[in-house]
């Protein structure tokens, strides 16, 4: 019986994790690494030290703070409050292009593209946008 229990546990893992399915952080997480990543509405996410290995979605109202870590997909912010990057990097794009207090870069790096809008006020320090900024910040 407990054979069938694991492999029903197993199976049902692989299941979410080729489907799609993305863990939710409504707090701080250190020290580690995670597939897809939701932040939920309203929520505060910091990563410290974590390696994102996929794509970060940040619903609207939630916010994103990024300490000494790597995403290497993209970061999907449109809505969101704040995203803050501190020594970090995203390899993809970040779409900011509705962030509603903040967006932050402090020695950081973007590798995709930034996108972004009047309304955004984006702080920059020591940091880097590889790929085009497509809109215009303030």
């Amino acid at each position: 019986m407990n054979k069938i229990v694991t492999l029903l546990s197993v199976t049902t893992l692989w299941i979410f994790s080729n489907t799609g399915f993305a863990a939710e952080c409504t707090k701080t997480l250190n020290n580690t690494a995670v597939n897809d990543l939701n932040v939920p509405v309203g929520a505060v996410c910091k990563l410290n030290a974590t390696a994102v290995e996929g794509n970060i979605h940040v619903q609207k109202g939630a916010s994103l703070i990024l300490n000494n870590a790597s995403v290497s997909g993209n970061v999907q912010a449109s809505s969101a409050k704040a995203v803050q990057l501190i020594n970090s990097s995203i390899e993809g794009d970040l779409n900011a292009a509705q962030v509603s207090t903040a967006l932050s870069l402090d020695k950081s790096m973007i590798s995709g593209k930034l996108y972004c809008s009047s309304l955004v006020k984006l702080k920059s320090n020591m940091s880097s946008v590889e790929g085009q900024t497509i809109g215009k910040c303030k």
